[in-house]
């Protein structure tokens, strides 16, 4: 089975705000949401990035803990 990666902050961020994004609003697209989210994080203040990224760090110590040999190990895309 496949290991995941970490999230890292942008992507904990997105997931949270998905969520609520969504039960606001039900009939908008996933990449209209996306977009949304992204220029929230682009007008975040450093203060909350930085809280992201404790929360992202306190996530990745986790899944350290979780999987202590797991190594990030990119693959080449085959398809050309």
């Amino acid at each position: 089975k496949k290991i995941p990666r970490p999230p890292n902050s942008f992507i904990m961020y997105r997931r949270v705000k998905l969520n609520n994004i969504l039960i606001e609003n039900k009939k908008i697209s996933l990449s209209e949401a996306s977009k949304m989210i992204g220029q929230m994080w682009r007008n975040e203040d450093e203060r909350e990035k930085l809280r992201w990224a404790v929360l992202a760090d306190k996530e990745k110590l986790k899944h350290a803990q979780d999987y202590p040999d797991y190594v990030y190990r990119p693959r080449r895309s085959t398809k050309r």
